[in-house]
């Protein structure tokens, strides 16, 4: 019984990472254009690593990351080598690890606690906001710090993952009541 479970909450982590990973692409690209609207980034902000997804997806931490691991993994040489499509496909491999994995680990914890879902997903989507792109990713040094950020990447980058979360737990919840 406990491992159907665990096989459910698997596939429904697997189907909210999937729509999940689409509203944040929508979220994040009408919230970049409207934040960058409202709150006008200060000149030579979006030339910094993780400021600008719609004209930089170069500098994103997917990608730096890839290049990293590459680099590491190769040499610089070959991490220098790469054309753009190569990055792309590996930034989206970090990016979909992330966009699926976090649905699947959801589903499991809110089953089990139930308290988990507090917020209707939201919580969840500032708490990976916060983790990754407060701390884990400037770390790394495949971001800027938040504070060198433009004022608009706090509405795209947070709302995005908000949006995200919320998401994935509405998906979940759903799933979860047809499948019972």
């Amino acid at each position: 019984m406990a491992s159907s479970k665990l096989l459910t909450d698997v596939a429904l982590g697997l189907a909210a990472g999937w729509v999940g990973e689409k509203v944040k692409a929508a979220a994040e690209s009408s919230l970049q254009e409207w934040g960058e609207r409202k709150l006008p980034p200060e000149p030579g902000q979006k030339e910094l690593d993780g400021a600008d997804p719609a004209d930089h997806g170069d500098r994103m931490p997917p990608s730096l990351l890839y290049r990293k691991l590459v680099a590491a993994r190769k040499g610089q040489a070959a991490a220098d080598a790469m054309d753009d499509d190569e990055v792309e496909a590996g930034a989206q491999w970090f990016h979909r690890a992330l966009a699926y994995g976090y649905p699947v680990f959801y589903a499991v914890l809110t089953r089990r606690v139930p308290l988990a879902r507090a917020g209707g997903g939201a919580v969840g989507g500032a708490a990976l906001f916060a983790a990754f792109h407060g701390s884990a990713l400037p770390a790394l040094g495949v971001q800027a710090a938040p504070s060198e950020l433009p004022r608009a990447w706090w509405v795209w980058e947070g709302g995005s993952h908000v949006a995200y979360g919320v998401a994935v737990d509405f998906v979940i919840d759903v799933l979860r009541r047809i499948t019972r």
